[in-house]
């Protein structure tokens, strides 16, 4: 077993904890709008549970189960051999457990830990083999699926639901009558493995509980310390009546303790008044008593009957009703409805809660800590993706979350050395390159969450963007890798040291400096806002003017040979990840104008926008791979690109064509994985008709509405957006007016409407080439002090 006895000592015994001072947020957290409409109805988990067939890591991997906003569990299906990313395919006919922890739409596997599963037989006499060995099979037809609840009916009449509160589960398991009715808990059941693991039955009390060592996403190395270990806690309403616990190949009769690499439980029940055994699941980060606590306080054993487990499906539908209507949109078709409010649904998935209701999270010193001031820790930050557009949306709907999300990513700074790349629950994974926190703060602050330490946040993040050394003690993971190579030669070189994708990093890094520099600016560091805004035209030393393109460089300046647009790595070496020359040269969101000028122009870089989208969803891979890839990050702001080039009818074509060629309410719903809600926000802004392009900042870039009305009910006041005429086939602007003015400009600024506001869009079905075209109005670029 590889793990250190002092990290399990720590993760057993740890009793102290630290604070720190926060800004007072206000009192009313999550205001509701006035009449809430049944939204919850249109939005589908199923959604984004199969795709078309190709490798796992290009699947949409969400999972069906129940959860809620921003959950820390989520209690949801395996099926298969339980080793799908999100627990979960459509394609799949048998279902193998229902474990409590995933990640939605992640590219890698992670969770499955504490798989249950009911067996309509007598107590087994050995371990099960594998996720498999109690299968069974189902049926799409006898599957309900709602925010808050999932549900299954099995051929041998089983019949499994489950609920959610933020941090707990409420399960109710019926067996077909006359049958032993056995339930099979693993403690042992991580998807990538456990290194440990242990249970304990306690059949006075009728409870279970027990932890396990796991994590490895991506496959990290095993040594890493982003190892975590999750405790469950359950209690039952039915008292047991026989019980056994395995220890790796052992099965002991009686037992009520099983410890190993590999560990579990049977627990049979004595029989009730009717068929149901219902059970209440806590998890938690720091302890089994923690678990508990959060069962205590947020799923009180003391309600027990069906009819609690039917207030508790009422109370998990009614919180998701509330979070939607956040968002009332009013028109469309049905379908385009379900599709809306099913991606709105996903966006609210992540990141999660890690803290428990006592405040207690463990940090990445592998300390545990408290919050302060009601706040609440988060954790599964897939940043490299969700910069792009979820940060935003979340800073909109929910700023309050939003701000201790920013606050949680200072936290993981301030305890683990560096801001967090790819967060997981206890521990960064180092997945991925940039500086993605930078740009999430700075997103979130831009959008009005900014109840959090704000100085401290840029501060910590102006050292890493400073200094080559800041690293992780724990991890070995440097937050900026090749930050002295892209400081000294102002792009990271071929065979840079350390990281990974030299040209997608100096784009990154770009990105990264730029939104700094908004922030910067912001809170009045006007010196470091212009270095940084210097520092971020870095892109323009790979652009080479003979190619046209963004490409690598030696160290010694010279062009790295074997270029072509549609190769991910050359000479050797990888120059992007996931992606191409063709897709990452677009990658200049905050200077648009001074990339547009190196090809030629708005008129010719319009052209290349043109033939760039000849296909949608070409993937990084063939000689077609220099084209759009919509289901990946690195192109999701390009459609945008002509409100840039004069051509703003072009960004309302390409956006729509995008939203129904290739996103849906289905199982096959989105062009590739989710990313923690990340496609999912990117749709919800383009129905809106509206688009944050430039990370870091306020401004929006200007498509079309889909919906003939849309009214987003925001803390400090309400925004509407009116599509006259609005319909699928109809995106194209003929007018604008915003706030009772004639609006010309293909772009508006959120603190323009973020007291409240009313856009209305004039929509039709001919293209209008006067609305948006002029220069003058074109979206703001920056460039040198600009």
């Amino acid at each position: 077993m590889k793990f250190k006895r002092s990290i399990l000592i720590a993760f057993w015994l740890a009793t102290f904890a630290s604070s720190s001072a926060l800004p007072k947020t206000p009192a009313n957290r999550k205001p509701e709008p006035v009449a809430l409409q049944n939204l919850a109805a249109f939005a589908n988990p199923i959604c984004g549970t199969g795709s078309a067939k190709g490798p796992e890591w290009l699947k949409n991997n969400t999972y069906p189960g129940a959860t809620m906003p921003f959950g820390m569990i989520q209690w949801s299906p395996d099926t298969g051999n339980g080793k799908h990313f999100g627990g979960y395919d459509f394609a799949d006919h048998r279902i193998s457990d229902f474990s409590v922890d995933h990640i939605s739409g992640a590219g890698c596997p992670y969770g499955g830990d504490f798989a249950l599963m009911p067996i309509t037989e007598k107590m087994p006499f050995s371990p099960p083999k594998n996720r498999r060995s109690f299968e069974q099979p189902f049926s799409h037809a006898l599957e309900v699926v709602k925010p808050g609840y999932y549900g299954v009916a099995f051929s041998n009449g089983m019949k499994v639901e489950l609920t959610t509160t933020t941090r707990t589960g409420f399960g109710r398991f019926a067996y077909p009558a006359h049958c032993p009715e056995t339930l099979m808990i693993n403690a042992s059941s991580d998807i990538n493995g456990s290194s440990a693991s242990h249970i304990s039955i306690n059949p006075a009390t009728h409870e279970v509980s027990g932890w396990s060592i796991g994590g490895h996403f991506c496959n990290t190395p095993t040594d890493r310390r982003e190892q975590r270990v999750v405790y469950f806690y359950a209690v039952f309403n039915r008292p047991f009546q026989s019980w056994s616990a395995w220890s790796d190949k052992t099965l002991s009769p009686g037992a009520t303790n099983g410890f190993g690499l590999n560990s579990g439980a049977y627990i049979s029940f004595s029989p009730g008044n009717d068929q149901a055994v219902l059970l209440k699941i806590g998890i938690s980060y720091v302890s089994i008593a923690n678990a508990q606590a959060n069962v205590m306080a947020e799923n009180s054993a003391s309600d027990f009957a069906s009819k609690d487990f039917q207030k508790a499906v009422k109370n998990a539908g009614n919180t998701w009703n509330g979070w939607l209507n956040k968002i009332q949109a009013i028109g469309g078709t049905l379908d385009e409805k379900r599709t809306f409010y099913s991606m709105l649904y996903h966006t609210l998935l992540g990141p999660v809660v890690v803290s428990d209701v006592n405040g207690q999270y463990l940090g990445y010193d592998e300390k545990v800590h408290s919050t302060t001031d009601g706040r609440v820790q988060y954790g599964i930050f897939s940043g490299w993706d969700i910069y792009r557009s979820e940060c935003q949306l979340l800073a909109m709907i929910a700023p309050e979350e939003a701000s201790d999300m920013a606050q949680s990513l200072l936290m993981d700074y301030q305890q683990g050395g560096t801001f967090p790349r790819w967060g997981l629950v206890t521990q960064d994974t180092g997945v991925m390159m940039g500086d993605p926190a930078a740009v999430m703060i700075s997103d979130f602050y831009s959008f009005g969450a900014r109840h959090f330490d704000t100085n401290a946040a840029l501060t910590g993040l102006m050292l890493a963007a400073t200094n080559p050394s800041v690293c992780s003690p724990s991890t070995g993971i440097k937050e900026r890798d090749a930050l002295e190579d892209y400081v000294k030669l102002g792009y990271v070189p071929e065979h840079q040291e350390g990281g990974y994708g030299n040209v997608a990093m100096t784009l990154e890094y770009c990105s990264a400096d730029f939104a700094l520099s908004q922030l910067a600016q912001s809170l009045g560091d006007t010196a470091d806002a212009a270095m940084l805004q210097h520092r971020a035209q870095n892109w323009k030393n790979l652009y080479n003017t003979n190619t046209g393109c963004i490409q690598m460089r030696r160290r010694d300046g010279s062009w790295s040979p074997g270029f072509t647009n549609n190769l991910e790595q050359y000479d050797g070496d990888r120059a992007y990840v996931e992606g191409t020359a063709g897709q990452y040269t677009w990658m200049v969101p905050f200077n648009l104008k001074g990339l547009t000028d190196l090809m030629g122009g708005q008129v010719s870089a319009a052209s290349r926008l043109d033939d760039f989208f000849g296909i949608l969803n070409a993937g990084f891979r063939g000689p077609n791979s220099w084209m759009a890839w919509m289901g990946n990050e690195p192109c999701l702001g390009t459609p945008w690109i002509y409100d840039f080039t004069g051509q703003p009818w072009k960004t309302q074509a390409t956006v729509r064509r995008a939203m129904i060629e290739l996103y849906s309410p289905d199982p096959a719903a989105y062009p590739g994985n989710d990313d923690v809600g990340e496609m999912s926000s990117w749709y919800v802004f383009s129905a809106l008709g509206i688009y944050p392009e430039l990370p870091g900042s306020d401004i929006l870039t200007l498509g079309s509405p889909l919906f003939s009305k849309v009214t987003l009910h925001l803390l400090e006041g309400d925004v509407t957006i009116i599509g006259k005429c609005a319909a699928r086939e109809a995106p194209y602007v003929q007018s604008l007016s915003v706030n009772g003015q004639k609006w010309s400009k293909p772009w508006i600024r959120y603190q323009t409407i973020s007291r409240g506001g009313i856009l209305i869009f004039d929509l039709g079905t001919t293209i209008n080439t006067n609305w948006g075209c002029n220069s003058a109005d074109a979206p703001p670029s920056y460039d040198d002090g600009k």
